[in-house]
């Protein structure tokens, strides 16, 4: 079974015109998103919806702090109760972090949480939680989303709560930020990667080296795939190798994933192609 291409969208951008379109383009699954909270969305209604337009839902995301805001945390509570009604997709988000705290100050709080999550997850036969590697600005001793941000801290939450329904949501545009090799890491941990979003990044790196990381000119610029550092095509292939199961979902950080849609069918044949 090869390795299914799809988009990340918003659960407000999701309705029968959109959903054409999508399948017009040729993506083969969504992973649907929201932000903070799930606000008055109808899931049920929305799975309903999906379902007719015959998509393949790989992830159901709820993006915040749940460590912090109480709704965020609620937002993985609903969705894993209710991920059955749209084929049993991971549930993913931020691991959460005690603001301004470090990495192992915030584990106390993050294991509470996610030991009643997983319990859930179990309950509600949820196939897997996944944790994002985006740092969102945080580091190692401080921040305000996300605890789970690289390998030290991967070994640091995996070792806490050992359960096979806890993973890893992971895209390399990250890795390119920080200055860590894609594949390489995918490598170290290829069993704990269930869900890989599809963005990229590109290093300029004669500005880098005369300006450095935190200069007023960025350096590191975010793209689609096709665009960034990242080989796809050797990324896809290690995918193949080791028999991966999850999907690519093309992620933008616009506003809206249907603004320019020219440029995100680009990523979805370069992805395509990567995977042939």
């Amino acid at each position: 079974m090869s390795i299914a291409i799809g988009a990340l969208v918003a659960a407000k951008e999701l309705d029968r015109e959109n959903l054409a379109i999508l399948k017009q383009l040729g993506f083969e699954s969504i992973g649907i998103t929201f932000w903070e909270t799930l606000g008055e969305t109808d899931l049920l209604a929305l799975a309903k919806l999906v379902e007719k337009a015959d998509m393949q839902v790989s992830a159901l995301s709820v993006w915040g702090n749940p460590l912090a805001n109480s709704t965020t945390a609620e937002g993985w509570r609903t969705l894993i109760e209710h991920a059955s009604q749209f084929g049993s997709p991971f549930v993913t988000g931020f691991a959460g972090r005690v603001p301004n705290t470090s990495v192992e100050e915030s584990l106390p709080a993050w294991k509470d949480l996610f030991s009643d999550l997983l319990e859930r997850a179990h309950q509600h036969d949820c196939k897997g939680l996944l944790m994002e590697n985006c740092r969102i600005g945080d580091v190692w001793k401080r921040g305000k989303w996300n605890i789970a941000i690289n390998d030290d801290a991967w070994k640091l939450l995996f070792t806490t709560l050992d359960d096979e329904k806890l993973g890893l949501e992971w895209e390399p545009c990250h890795q390119v930020e920080a200055l860590v090799e894609p594949i390489a890491q995918l490598g170290r941990w290829i069993h704990k990667i269930k869900h890989i979003h599809g963005k990229d990044a590109h290093v300029d790196w004669a500005q880098l080296s005369t300006y450095g990381l935190y200069a007023k000119q960025k350096a590191i610029t975010t793209t689609l795939p096709g665009f960034g550092d990242t080989d796809w095509r050797a990324l896809c292939a290690f995918l193949t190798r080791t028999a991966y199961q999850g999907s690519i979902d093309v992620e933008t950080e616009g506003s809206s994933f249907f603004d320019d849609l020219e440029t995100k069918a680009q990523a979805l044949s370069y992805l395509k192609t990567c995977r042939s």
